[in-house]
């Protein structure tokens, strides 16, 4: 028979929660707002590069003002492989990309979601949010003193793409899942912390990244047997890859681009880097490179800073994205809350206060277009 909580367990658990909570509730609402207000504030392009994909039968249209702006190009995807499963073709139409463990959420908790698979993507991303914030500043207060841990959730949820966070798509998720897994690997408790990572490897392509460092983390901390526990965690993926295999006879479906934004690497390197700004994201495509040069950056600092195992996560998630290209940096750069985390301790209070309002209005501005149908990644 358990004992009841103490109260100051329960004072605790409190100040665990309440902070990353609020945080989450207080920004949903504000970007939600923001969102609907899109079309007054901005008005739609003349040419929506990304129109919102909910069908007007779901049961959210009857909310549409306020649901349709988050549900844009890849949301489609991964709703697809959740209620039809994975189909191969030619470019533009294999979606064997979209990795299984979102997917597979959306069609698990379907039946909670009045059966619209579309509110239940919509409930899983945001649900994985919330679980992100709260590990997320668990983590930050083993490493840091309370002010510090504020600041990487502050800049972690207001970073200027952070809006992806709230849409139907795989970021959150991944997110909760790398936090879960670095915060596990510091309370050396590393069975979870690979199983976590094994999960986080059939979310995102990134995932390898996770596996790398936590196995880099375990070494530095002289942990061999932990590191080969976490090098297992790329299991999922290899069975995924053999199913492919035995379904389409491709192997390497996972790493198809889906859509004919991804530019493939033709000719030489000056050519190859000289395509990445003639997408169609252009002018934006010169953002996905500013946010590759600024995170190498705070990977290196976060190599020499905080570890080489959450370096290498920053790092090798900018990298391995690279071999692809500069499109979708942005989605790929929120989850590497390292760089956060060492922006957050960088500098006084009154630098700290600029760059959280700087990056909040990038935040702002960033769902507003967002939500009337650009393309930002």
């Amino acid at each position: 028979m358990t004992s009841a909580p103490t109260p100051g367990r329960i004072a605790a658990i409190r100040e665990w929660l309440g902070f990353p909570v609020a945080v989450f509730l207080l920004s949903r609402v504000l970007l939600f707002v923001i969102a609907e207000q899109a079309p007054a504030l901005l008005g739609r392009p003349r040419h929506v590069a990304s129109p919102s994909v909910l069908p007007r039968g779901d049961v959210l249209a009857g909310v549409w003002n306020w649901s349709s702006p988050w549900f844009h190009f890849d949301t489609r995807w991964f709703v697809g492989v959740a209620t039809q499963g994975y189909h191969w073709g030619s470019h533009g139409s294999a979606n064997t990309n979209f990795l299984p463990a979102f997917p597979a959420l959306i069609r698990l908790l379907r039946p909670l979601a009045l059966d619209s698979a579309w509110l239940s993507s919509w409930l899983v991303a945001n649900v994985a949010l919330l679980a992100a914030m709260t590990v997320l500043y668990r983590w930050a207060q083993l490493r840091w003193e309370a002010p510090v841990a504020v600041r990487v959730v502050l800049l972690t949820i207001s970073f200027p793409f952070a809006f992806f966070f709230s849409a139907p798509y795989a970021e959150s998720l991944f997110l909760a899942l790398s936090a879960g897994a670095f915060l596990l690997a510091e309370e050396d408790r590393w069975r979870g912390a690979a199983s976590l990572a094994a999960i986080a490897g059939v979310t995102r392509p990134v995932g390898i990244a996770l596996i790398v460092a936590l196995a880099l983390m375990a070494l530095e901390r002289h942990k061999v047997k932990a590191a080969g526990l976490v090098c297992a965690g790329i299991f999922p993926l290899l069975a995924f890859s053999a199913y492919l295999a035995i379904r389409f006879g491709r192997p390497l479906g996972f790493l198809v681009n889906h859509s004919g934004g991804w530019v493939r690497a033709q000719g030489g390197v000056f050519n190859v880097l000289g395509a990445q700004f003639h997408t169609y994201l252009s002018p934006f495509d010169r953002v996905d490179a500013s946010l590759a040069v600024l995170f190498l950056a705070s990977g290196v600092l976060a190599w020499r800073r905080i570890g080489r195992g959450y370096g290498a996560y920053v790092l090798l998630g900018v990298i391995i994205p690279l071999v692809h290209g500069l499109t979708g940096m942005e989605r790929y750069v929120i989850v590497l809350f390292p760089a956060m985390a060492i922006w957050g301790t960088c500098g006084g209070k009154g630098r700290q206060a600029l760059l959280f309002s700087v990056s909040l209005a990038g935040l702002l501005v960033a769902t507003v277009m967002f939500a009337v149908g650009y393309a930002l990644a």
